[in-house]
């Protein structure tokens, strides 16, 4: 009876032992997702609204973020895989040593970015001795830079303040800026008050580009579920080519702006399709990495950089998705 009894138990814990096995198996195989983040932004909209509509497959959580820094701050820290940022602000993170590749670009800046001064600054030379409100970023830093040049004028010419994008529209209401470096809404809400457009990347091309930056570990381990995650940012982009007022009205609340101000935003910006991604990200010829060594040095001189980045390995078009 005892041997019989040893031998149920031994049976029974051979079973128990198996199925747990066999669970922490299944727990061990579950998809790692792959955590994307990003902020408000026109240019970003298409992968939000992919998600709304569930064009995105099953393994993608998108992170929505308050600003640029947060999205920066996770990609350094490793928290999310993926981010959403401006070209220079990807080449500032691989110059402090993030590996990371750029897999998309969502969008050029045609005049997006801007320098709104008071009426009665006419010139760009006329920003001598004045304050110019800008964010405390690689893009506030380029554009100070590039503004800068071409005015013909240096740093110590000019009274830097160092202002959060959210606050920096009441900082120019408020009189406490002469001119100020910023992008859209900010941009078109100023002007309807009165700011005056004195230049913006319409006559400073090729200098603002969103993309989406990816660890490189995180791109090779889950080279599938990326690639289906580009498939639905197109998918997105043909939706708002083919039916730009419905699709903005749908963008708007995540964008945290109205539909008319999400349309006259989006005139600012090129919204590159699968082929002129390909152009872009192409790893022999690419126009990206002409751009980028061009960005890389104007940072350098700025000191927003310790030494221009090399664009080998930086971008790649492997990730692409086949035509729609």
């Amino acid at each position: 009876m005892a041997t019989q009894w040893a031998r149920g138990w031994t049976s029974r814990r051979s079973l128990v032992l198996g199925t747990l096995a066999l669970l922490g198996l299944a727990a061990c195989s579950k998809p790692v997702p792959l955590r994307i983040a990003g902020h408000p932004w026109p240019g970003y909209e298409t992968l939000f609204y992919a998600q709304a509509q569930q064009w995105l497959p099953p393994g993608v959580v998108l992170q929505s973020n308050a600003t640029m820094k947060e999205s920066i701050d996770g990609l350094k820290a490793g928290t999310v895989d993926a981010a959403m940022l401006t070209l220079d602000e990807a080449l500032a993170l691989r110059d402090k040593g993030v590996a990371l590749e750029i897999v998309l670009v969502f969008d050029v800046s045609r005049g997006a970015d801007a320098l709104v001064v008071r009426p009665g600054i006419a010139t760009l030379q006329q920003l001598r001795r004045r304050s110019i409100g800008l964010e405390h970023s690689a893009l506030g830093e380029l554009m100070l830079t590039m503004v800068l040049e071409k005015a013909g004028l240096t740093l110590r010419d000019v009274q830097p303040v160092y202002i959060a994008y959210e606050e920096q529209e009441a900082a120019f209401l408020n009189n406490r800026i002469d001119a100020l470096i910023s992008y859209e809404p900010v941009v078109g809400r100023l002007m309807g008050q009165g700011a005056q457009r004195l230049i913006s990347t319409r006559e400073l091309p090729d200098s603002v580009f969103d993309v989406l930056a990816v660890r490189t570990d995180a791109a090779r381990a889950r080279a599938d579920t990326l690639r289906a995650t580009l498939q639905g940012h197109f998918k997105a982009l043909e939706q708002l080519r083919s039916n730009p007022w419905d699709t903005a009205y749908r963008m708007a609340p995540h964008a945290g702006i109205s539909a008319e101000e999400l349309v006259e935003s989006l005139r600012g910006l090129e919204l590159p399709d699968l082929v002129a991604n390909r152009s872009y990200l192409n790893q022999k010829n690419g126009h990206l990495a002409t751009v980028s060594h061009k960005l890389s040095n104007i940072m350098v001189q700025s000191g927003a950089m310790v030494s221009p980045v090399q664009p080998d390995g930086l971008f790649t078009d492997d990730y692409l998705p086949d035509p729609l």
